[in-house]
């Protein structure tokens, strides 16, 4: 009965040796998962901000419209003359309408701001567009601000070049020409890495996007809706 009851007690304590240490297993796995938490929630926060569309997009209104800049491009289109804003709007009906040796030629005359006779129909389109209200010049305002100083990005609109932006302690204006049935895509390539990468924000009347850590060499993207 002793060598019993000494088993017993061996086993008793086994057991509840065992249960401390699943014990403390399961309360360092605990330990474990909320620290591991602590650190992940920040990233996929930050993932989710970076990745949300609606920070990736911005929206063109009738309180954007530049009136002043807006009669110059109907009047160079009624002229038959193309400035950088023109050439961009135009060549996203090119891409649409011309291929080959015709869309090669409309490239070319577009990167060189000028008028050739395949490119006629779409800029009368634009010019009509105009006329009828469907079609303006935009402004988009770069955002300011100061931690952001020495931090640049390259900007293209459909493909071609808008320019290099910096980002300054005071907000400025860009603008761009659209109509109402287009939708544009923008990119922003980081041109430095000051303070850990480029923090880029614009907006409009209605909306804003953003863009987080942009490093050098790197792009993000952004679409241009008119309502």
């Amino acid at each position: 009965m002793a060598a019993e009851s000494r088993l017993a007690v061996r086993n008793f304590r086994a057991a509840r040796s065992g249960k401390l240490r699943l014990f403390a297993w399961a309360c360092a796995a605990i330990m474990l998962t909320c620290a591991m938490g602590y650190f992940i929630a920040p990233v996929v926060r930050t993932l989710f901000d970076e990745t949300n569309a609606a920070k990736k997009t911005l929206e063109l209104t009738e309180q954007d419209i530049d009136p002043e800049t807006t009669l110059v491009e109907k009047n160079l289109l009624k002229q038959g003359q193309l400035d950088p804003r023109l050439a961009i709007a135009l060549w996203s009906d090119a891409k649409q309408q011309l291929s080959g040796d015709a869309l090669q030629v409309a490239e070319q005359a577009l990167l060189e701001n000028k008028m050739v006779p395949i490119l006629e129909p779409l800029a009368r389109r634009w010019a009509n567009d105009f006329d009828v209200g469907k079609a303006a010049a935009f402004v988009i305002w770069i955002a300011e601000d100061e931690s952001q100083k020495n931090n640049a990005v390259e900007l293209q609109l459909n493909g071609i070049p808008l320019g290099k932006y910096t980002i300054e302690p005071s907000r400025y204006a860009i603008t761009v020409v659209e109509r109402s049935d287009l939708t544009s895509r923008l990119e922003i390539k980081g041109l430095s890495d000051a303070n850990g990468g480029v923090v880029f924000r614009a907006e409009t009347a209605t909306s804003e996007a953003e863009t987080k850590r942009l490093h050098k060499g790197k792009s993000d993207f952004w679409q241009i809706r008119v309502r």
